[in-house]
């Protein structure tokens, strides 16, 4: 009786395995590779998000450290009167100096920003004056600017030895608002103009 069982069940296994699969197991099948294929468009777009995102950063770097590197060979003591917000004290005359705001190719601006540009030099004073007293606890003032051991409320445009400043660079990325801020002084201490 017990061969007679087997025996059956062996007739019937090859009886099913010859008829194919069941609709079931054809749902199954579906659904496991359906499940793959999502997980696999879900991997390959997180990582072409995850290079557009390193990428963009790469560039709001690259600028900033530029930006920093061509502020350090201009002459020191025109670097305010030159990236201030104001014309009236461009070296050259109204208008002629490069002023806060800069582009950067491959980034592009904020959906409503006003001037189009993604990269400014924030400085402590829009200018034309600069002042030790100014109260911004971001690029830490009040500060002596000039040297002289005191903070003052006189206009030190002409005469600093230091200048604080954020390089910032804001822009809408694959994944949002960016932004990216390089805060430092650039000093004139033992620069020697010629």
């Amino acid at each position: 009786m017990l061969l007679s069982s087997s025996r059956r069940s062996a007739r019937l296994h090859r009886v099913r395995s010859n008829q194919g699969m069941t609709l079931i197991e054809v749902m199954v099948s579906v659904l496991v590779l359906t499940l793959c294929t999502w997980m696999l468009s879900t991997t390959l777009m997180a990582s072409a998000h995850h290079a557009d995102s390193k990428r963009e950063r790469a560039l709001a770097v690259n600028s900033a450290t530029n930006l920093l590197e061509h502020l350090h060979a201009l002459p020191f003591d025109q670097v305010f009167a030159l990236y201030n917000e104001s014309p009236e004290d461009d070296p050259l005359g109204p208008g002629t100096a490069p002023g806060p705001h800069f582009q950067v190719e491959g980034l592009e601006p904020l959906l409503k920003d006003a001037d189009g540009f993604v990269g400014r030099l924030i400085l402590s004073s829009p200018g034309p004056s600069l002042h030790e007293n100014t109260n911004n606890k971001r690029l830490g003032l009040p500060r002596d600017l000039n040297g002289d051991l005191n903070i003052d409320e006189e206009d030190h445009g002409g005469d600093y030895l230091i200048l604080p400043m954020v390089i910032e660079v804001e822009w809408q990325g694959s994944a949002g608002r960016r932004l990216f801020n390089l805060e430092t002084i650039l000093s004139g201490i033992g620069r020697h103009e010629q």
